[in-house]
């Protein structure tokens, strides 16, 4: 059942699922183009939220009834987590304060391989957060940083990248969807070609591409991955996968009387069971749609299927309004707007629905007041912590607008309507 039509239709009506998605904390209507920054969270979060702070025990155990059911919850939340981006097993999930935490956490992890003589990758093309812990640890550590550049286009220049991978390299941190620009990376192919040509372990920033599309990291090949809670419809929380045959290269911050095993070894303190719990009424929201458009066959219904068959939705879904977005784009004629990353309606699926531009001669935070004075619409302004693609474009900041599958055409409609009255005046 793919019909663009049902599918659209679908989506409208769970719109509802998201109470501030019209209307802010004060009551107050608006429109909301900025998940990029941060998706809204579902209802099915907000319940979970409230049950988890009367029901769980704080500290997990085998014994009274409350420790038992914290205990069997976090095995409960790892593997629903495991299920969406198709890990093995439970145990390769851990939890983090946020994933900028979680990767500063892995960098330290590594730091035994991260010495002088080798030399570790990053590429122009992520967020901070993946650049900056691997920066940070290798330069300590007395490891060479290599960074892959980025085309003319913006594109990440994969002939850079195989080009700096030799038989010294041990790590090669890139990310799955550029935060600034939307552009997804063929992370499989990609992955393969690194491993072909050195032993390096490869660490993933998948929170950009979270929300949009199918993860699979077995059949991706990467050896860590991490996003985000608050991506995908949740609250703050980052997540961190750790293939078990990478494990025994880590050694992560740990209090010594923490299990020396993952995932506990990965987690210092108490884990937050509150917004676990929200993660978890997240997580089965996304349960919810994969099993609407799923066969009704025996075994075709597992999570991980449901997940699959979700994302999958969700991308088709959000790809037509991507082609929506560009064709208004297209017909607006004006060269004072111009927009960055991937343009050609060809290759929509080679993007998520963000959209980097700017308007010639007007600075980017004025655009983002003028779109909230306006007409209430909530875009953003800034590096979006991508600086190193800003820099490489000469400009001091973008503006930004991004969808969800919660978002709709006219949406759209209202943003073109709004940018066509600050073009008429500037």
């Amino acid at each position: 059942m793919t019909d663009p039509d049902i599918i659209y239709n679908f989506f409208q009506k769970i719109r509802t699922r998201f109470p501030y998605l019209e209307k802010d904390s004060t009551g107050e209507k608006r429109i909301y183009l900025n998940s990029g920054a941060g998706s809204l969270m579902v209802d099915s979060c907000y319940r979970a939220i409230e049950s988890a702070g009367f029901s769980l025990n704080p500290m997990p155990g085998s014994v009274a009834p409350g420790e038992i059911l914290t205990a069997e919850f976090h095995h409960q939340v790892r593997q629903l987590v495991a299920e969406f981006i198709g890990a093995a097993a439970p145990e390769e999930i851990s939890f983090h304060l946020s994933t900028t935490n979680a990767l500063f956490n892995l960098a330290f992890s590594l730091r035994k391989i991260l010495q002088k003589g080798k030399n570790c990758l990053v590429t122009d093309l992520d967020h901070f957060a993946n650049i900056t812990p691997w920066e940070t640890v290798a330069t300590e550590q007395g490891a060479e940083i290599r960074r892959v550049k980025l085309n003319d286009d913006c594109s990440l220049n994969i002939a850079d990248l195989l080009d700096k991978v030799d038989k010294n390299t041990v790590l090669v941190a890139i990310t799955a969807a550029s935060n600034a620009l939307g552009t997804i990376l063929p992370l499989r192919e990609l992955i393969q070609q690194i491993k072909q040509k050195s032993s390096a372990l490869v660490a993933v920033d998948a929170v950009h591409l979270a929300p949009h599309g199918i993860i699979d990291v077995q059949d991706m090949g990467c050896d860590f991955l991490s996003f985000s809670g608050y991506k995908v419809f949740g609250p703050m929380l980052g997540i961190l996968f750790s293939r078990k045959e990478a494990q025994s290269l880590v050694t992560p911050y740990r209090v010594e009387t923490n299990k020396v095993v993952a995932p506990f070894c990965w987690e210092q303190g108490m884990l937050p069971n509150i917004t676990l719990a929200g993660l978890k009424g997240a997580l089965e929201y996304l349960l919810e749609i994969g099993r609407e458009f799923s066969e009704k066959k025996a075994g075709w219904q597992s999570n991980r299927n449901c997940f699959r068959k979700a994302m999958e939705i969700i991308k088709i879904y959000e790809e037509n309004l991507s082609l929506y977005f560009l064709e208004k784009l297209n017909q607006l004629k004006s060269d004072k707007i111009r927009l960055f990353g991937i343009t050609e309606t060809a290759r929509v699926n080679s993007r998520v629905p963000t959209f980097a531009f700017e308007i010639k001669g007007v600075r980017a935070s004025d655009i983002k007041k003028l779109f909230w004075k306006n007409t209430r619409i909530l875009i953003a302004d800034g590096n979006h912590y991508s600086a190193v693609i800003v820099r490489h474009l000469k400009k001091e900041a973008l503006n930004r607008v991004s969808f969800a599958h919660y978002d709709n055409r006219e949406a759209i409609d209202c943003f073109f309507q709004t940018l066509e009255n600050i073009l008429h005046k500037t």
